[in-house]
């Protein structure tokens, strides 16, 4: 009668190989763990890092809109400069954590990375306005869709 690979030939003890065998089974087991775990961990970070980025966001769509906003007789003055530069800091910052702008305007639509919230009088399928910015990682994860008008079809 054998036993998980344990050879008992009246009275004989398991080899070493046998137990050779069972170490290098449990070795190899525990290093696929090990690389399991660091695969795991990973995601996890990301997914984090990504969790507290979306916080942010809002921060950066308010001051799109106030660039938006400026007044052409405010344009050159440096209280518009320096909000100019919090949001360039910004972007730099999420350009430093793998995090970019997706492209809109001119693009086909892709529900991928576009959310259609409305459409304007120009003809085509193509995104014409960007109402609020997206963000995706370079490694194609949407971290938040561009919210985006698309034209008319025109027959």
């Amino acid at each position: 009668m054998e036993d998980n690979n344990i050879s008992n030939n009246e009275n004989t003890e398991p080899s070493s190989l046998d137990y050779e065998g069972r170490w290098k089974r449990a070795l190899a087991d525990y290093e696929n763990y090990k690389k399991d775990e660091i695969k795991r961990f990973a995601a996890f970070s990301k997914f984090n890092k990504v969790d507290a980025i979306r916080d942010l966001l809002p921060l950066i769509d308010m001051l799109e809109r106030a660039l938006k906003e400026v007044p052409a007789e405010m344009e050159k003055s440096s209280w518009v400069e320096g909000v100019r530069h919090i949001h360039e800091e910004f972007l730099r910052f999420l350009s430093k954590e793998s995090i970019r702008k997706i492209e809109t305007v001119g693009q086909g639509f892709d529900p991928k990375y576009h959310e259609a919230v409305g459409r304007a009088d120009e003809s085509g399928e193509d995104v014409v306005e960007e109402v609020r910015s997206g963000f995706i990682t370079n490694d194609d994860f949407i971290v938040r869709p561009a919210q985006v008008k698309i034209g008319k079809i025109k027959i």
